[in-house]
């Protein structure tokens, strides 16, 4: 994104100043700005839509903002040189992405970005930011705070992708989307596509389809498109051990 301008300007509606101040202050990048910068940083802020699989910006292109999402989901990934879409996180509704370029001083994005259904997310300029975090240690703290979670969830996924086997990925993963993991059954909502599930998972589409296929004769599952029904959910936490 060489400026803001290539941000997909016909999704992005009159910025209503009032609204872009609360849903920045509500978040802990922004708590703890005084009410005068945060109202500084909401007035040069865009709220941008999106629809479904509209791209958000590109791996290369100028990294001149980091993002909030206000609703929705989008999607980080990178395309292999064969063409193989690989996805690196999903990032949802409360969550900000992209914000660790401005400390590495890396100048474009290292990964693609793109709606996973509609979505609005919060266009948030990195200079600007950079300039009210140095005049407020609470904030500084805050964002040092986001930085040790997000290193602590990546450790944990390293740690699940090297030490677990397919089965025992496939049957946490499907586990931590219940509702209620202490009920004997229950409903999951798969929140992509099955083939962009297996790339997060570090597994071949094949693998996937086989995998539910063996929850499925176990009796541990019934699959109705995204939609999967768990009738033993002790059976498919212990999927795979």
């Amino acid at each position: 994104m060489a400026s803001s301008s290539n941000i997909p300007a016909n999704n992005i509606p009159t910025a209503n100043e009032h609204t872009l101040k609360e849903l920045l202050g509500a978040h802990h990048l922004f708590a703890s700005l005084k009410a005068d910068n945060l109202e500084h940083l909401a007035q040069a802020c865009r709220l941008v839509k999106l629809d479904n699989e509209q791209s958000l910006f590109h791996q290369g292109a100028d990294a001149q903002h980091f993002y909030l999402v206000v609703s929705g989901a989008v999607k980080l990934f990178r395309v292999s040189p064969d063409g193989l879409t690989k996805v690196i996180e999903v990032i949802r509704q409360g969550n900000a992405f992209a914000e660790a370029l401005m400390f590495l001083q890396q100048r474009t994005y290292p990964l693609n970005a793109e709606a996973m259904g509609e979505a609005e997310v919060i266009a948030i300029p990195n200079q600007l930011y950079k300039e009210l975090l140095l005049a407020s240690p609470e904030c500084a703290l805050g964002v040092m705070g986001n930085m040790a979670v997000k290193l602590h969830r990546r450790i944990n996924e390293i740690e699940i992708l090297t030490l677990q086997n397919t089965r025992h990925r496939l049957g946490n993963y499907l586990f931590g989307l219940l509702e209620d993991p202490a009920a004997k059954t229950g409903e999951i909502q798969l929140p992509m596509a099955k083939q962009l599930i297996a790339s997060q998972l570090a597994m071949q589409p094949e693998t996937f389809s086989r995998l539910m296929r063996e929850m499925k004769d176990q009796g541990l599952v019934t699959v109705k498109g995204a939609r999967i029904e768990v009738h033993d959910v002790a059976g498919l936490r212990a999927f795979g051990h």
